[in-house]
């Protein structure tokens, strides 16, 4: 996702340092969300904690203080030691410009019907029969950009979802599990979106971090609150109060099937989620009230 310039700074104070979000987080007897958030251009420090993350560095860098956050991109990266060109890269460095062009008024025109809180659901690949529950949130940032979190216990993969057509393509990474997310969802043409559904590919927590994909189906529980602090508070609790292992017996038998149906005996080695039979919609119409 986008940075702020500060954002950015934190990262070549990471780098420099050699230091995760997480040590950061233990030298500043902070929590490491707040680093997180800190790091992804959500919140910016208050002065307090400025002012020790300043006494941190100066610890390490000599004569490091507050006048060396005014410094550009480049000067600060300087002033840190780190070498090599420092750059805000962007999704332009490796997407074609016309899918970001596409994106972008795709995500103009839609990006508020997709903004909310949402639980997922997929099959466990450690438990047979049983089924997971992550929890995603969707926003689109101050410069138009559709944001992908996703969390699930310790775990928070964060990154960006390009509009095209009717599908999300997004793409996320966990900085300290360093790992990867990619999906595609179905999306909805018109309505506000309550349910999606799709494929996700990540990693399995094994000794190998062996590749999976996973169907998924995503409903909406939540809506945003505009604030970019209160939301991140609010996906931090959502997070933190969702079971991830649903409840034996909680999963619909046609959300059951619907994730099944991805894997076809006749085709071994191939899931799809058809656009056709796509559990994909906007709000359900209340027959009492529909004119």
């Amino acid at each position: 996702m986008p940075r702020t310039p500060f954002a950015e700074k934190l990262q070549i104070v990471l780098k420099s340092l050699s230091i995760s979000r997480a040590g950061l987080a233990a030298g500043l007897n902070v929590d490491k969300s707040l680093v997180g958030r800190w790091a992804s251009g959500t919140v910016r420090p208050s002065e307090h904690n400025l002012s020790l993350l300043t006494q941190y560095i100066a610890e390490r860098v000599d004569g490091f203080s507050m006048l060396d956050w005014d410094a550009d991109l480049g000067g600060f990266a300087v002033r840190l030691g780190v070498t090599g060109a420092v750059s805000d890269s962007s999704m332009r460095d490796w997407i074609p410009d016309v899918l970001i062009e596409e994106a972008t008024r795709g995500a103009k025109r839609r990006a508020v019907a997709y903004e909310g809180i949402w639980r997922s659901t997929r099959y466990s690949s450690d438990l047979p029969g049983r089924f997971l529950h992550d929890i995603t949130m969707i926003r689109t940032n101050a410069d138009g950009v559709i944001e992908f979190s996703t969390g699930v216990e310790g775990i928070r993969y964060r990154g960006r979802a390009l509009l095209l057509q009717h599908q999300l393509f997004s793409i996320a990474a966990d900085e300290d599990s360093v790992t990867m997310m990619f999906g595609i969802f179905n999306g909805v043409a018109r309505q506000k979106a309550e349910v999606l559904d799709g494929l996700s590919i990540g990693t399995l927590r094994d000794a190998g971090s062996s590749p999976a994909c996973s169907a998924v189906v995503m409903h909406r529980i939540g809506e945003l609150t505009g604030e970019a602090e209160a939301d991140e508070a609010l996906f931090e609790a959502s997070v933190t109060a969702q079971n991830p292992l649903a409840p034996e017996g909680s999963i619909p038998q046609d959300l059951q099937d619907h994730l099944a149906r991805t894997v076809d005996a006749d085709t071994p080695g191939l899931m799809r989620m058809f656009f056709q039979n796509s559990m994909a919609r906007g709000p359900l119409l209340d027959d009492g009230k529909a004119g």
